[in-house]
């Protein structure tokens, strides 16, 4: 029953950041993000921010709204740094470990995007590739360090 609420409660928490990233504009949901006192639950929705905003980016590179495209692997990249500041500052193992799994995550479906992309569309994706893997390595640091 615990495991349940558990489940849900982390539903509704997707549900609910998924909901504000329609509404809201990245600058503001950073600056929601940056409110959030405790740095695990930070770096916790930083990283439910990091994946939505991959979404997006899928989406629209879906489109052809390159630009767009373009906007929301720069609102990845910032909540995974934002992450990244929060698994610091928490200076816990398992936020760095966590952190190192999802960007590994997002690192697999960066090199599946950038497959699916026409070769002119694919240069900010690949600059971003490169950013994803300088923060997947400070995070694995930070893993090892802990």
């Amino acid at each position: 029953m615990i495991r349940e609420s558990a489940i849900s409660h982390g539903l509704r928490l997707v549900l609910a950041l998924l909901a504000l990233s329609l509404c809201m504009p990245a600058q503001s949901l950073l600056s929601e993000l940056k409110a959030e006192r405790d740095p695990g639950k930070r770096a916790e929705k930083a990283l439910l921010l990091a994946n939505a905003a991959f979404d997006s980016a899928r989406d629209y590179y879906r489109k052809g709204q390159i630009e767009k495209g373009d906007a929301a692997l720069d609102e990845m990249t910032d909540a995974l740094t934002a992450c990244l500041q929060s698994a610091e500052i928490a200076h816990k193992a398992k936020f760095f470990k966590k952190a190192e799994m999802d960007v590994a995550a997002l690192q697999r479906r960066m090199t599946w995007l950038l497959n699916d992309l026409d070769v002119q569309d694919r240069g900010w994706a690949e600059i971003t590739s490169k950013k994803l893997d300088e923060i997947h390595d400070k995070l694995l640091d930070g893993v090892m360090r802990k």
